[in-house]
């Protein structure tokens, strides 16, 4: 049977069966008598696993819960406005950048192979020693 921790517990070590680690949703799958015996274990008398069925009741609860306080539901809806504003204030500069990047890509392909009308393709210039900056440069050295 299919148990959820309520204690955070990642794995469980059983004599007889050996190592139960959980997995990616903190189920534990394990053998009938197992799962029997934890179900049944209570700790100042709150269980201290749930089975797949009392999970899913607890956690649509717990949301019923969460969208009945006005503050959630504002905050949620704040959120939603935010991630809208964001998205509409990029959407023009994603636009602009893709005409960018595709003009880049003409030019490029255009200077690599020329114009077609016979004109040899453009070389770029062999790269040369930057100039001194400031009052360096202005001033002659002895």
């Amino acid at each position: 049977m299919r148990l959820y921790t309520l204690t955070g517990a990642t794995a469980l070590d059983d004599a007889e069966y050996g190592k139960f680690e959980a997995d990616e949703n903190g189920g534990f799958d394990f053998p009938d008598d197992v799962s029997d015996r934890l179900v049944s274990f209570h700790v100042g008398g709150w269980p201290m696993w749930e089975t797949d069925t009392e999970r899913q009741r607890r956690l649509v609860l717990e949301e019923m819960d969460r969208r009945k306080d006005p503050a959630t539901l504002l905050s949620a809806v704040e959120q939603l406005v935010r991630a809208a504003q964001a998205t509409a204030a990029l959407t023009p500069i994603a636009a602009q950048a893709t005409e960018a990047g595709q003009q880049l890509v003409d030019t490029l392909q255009k200077s690599e192979t020329g114009d077609g009308d016979g004109t040899p393709p453009v070389t770029p210039p062999a790269d040369k020693p930057k100039a001194a900056r400031g009052r360096a440069a202005a001033k002659p050295t002895e």
